[in-house]
């Protein structure tokens, strides 16, 4: 396993609960959100989260607009949501996701379904571990659909970047002689 592999096999996404319990300025929400989603930026160049990405999230109404220019849960695990498969989904495919799933779940319920489903699905992906039966209701066969899909692409980023450096190096090999 190299050390992509290993990166995203023991990622974990903070819960709920984990969650700051104070509400954060943009600098703030932008470094505790690229902190966080780090180990998933695979096979792409640039930030996962900027400022100008997130007013644009506020304005197409994805994350609920700051109170007095502070970000509250609500909006960091939005945000989280949003940043791990914002390279997936359409910003379209997103809203219809997160509606669903919050018209049946709450923030906190919804948001640790998403965090389980996709850590889950991280490891069933690269270790081949065997998943646990999909939860009763509509919304659980959305995430874990969409959870599968983005640890799949993940997969498959990881294999062509390990490739292509392999590539590389293996072309300077051969220049070299």
């Amino acid at each position: 396993m190299n050390e992509i592999e290993e990166r995203l096999v023991n990622f974990r996404c903070p819960r709920w609960n984990e969650l700051p319990d104070v509400d954060l300025y943009m600098d703030q929400l932008v470094s505790y959100a690229e902190r966080h989603l780090e180990p998933l930026n695979v096979g792409q160049d640039g930030r996962l989260i900027t400022s100008s990405m997130i007013n644009n999230y506020v304005k197409m109404k994805l994350i609920p607009a700051p109170v007095k220019k502070k970000y509250g849960i609500r909006q960091v695990s939005r945000l989280l949501v949003i940043g791990s498969l914002k390279r997936d989904f359409s910003i379209s495919e997103l809203q219809d996701m997160m509606e669903m799933v919050l018209s049946r779940f709450q923030n906190n319920i919804a948001y640790d379904l998403f965090c389980e489903e996709m850590e889950k699905n991280i490891r069933h992906v690269f270790l081949d571990e065997t998943l646990p039966p999909v939860g009763s209701t509509q919304e659980e066969a959305i995430i874990r659909a969409v959870m599968s899909a983005f640890a799949n692409k993940l997969y498959a980023h990881v294999i062509i970047q390990t490739s292509a450096s392999t590539l590389d190096r293996n072309h300077i090999d051969t220049q070299d002689k």
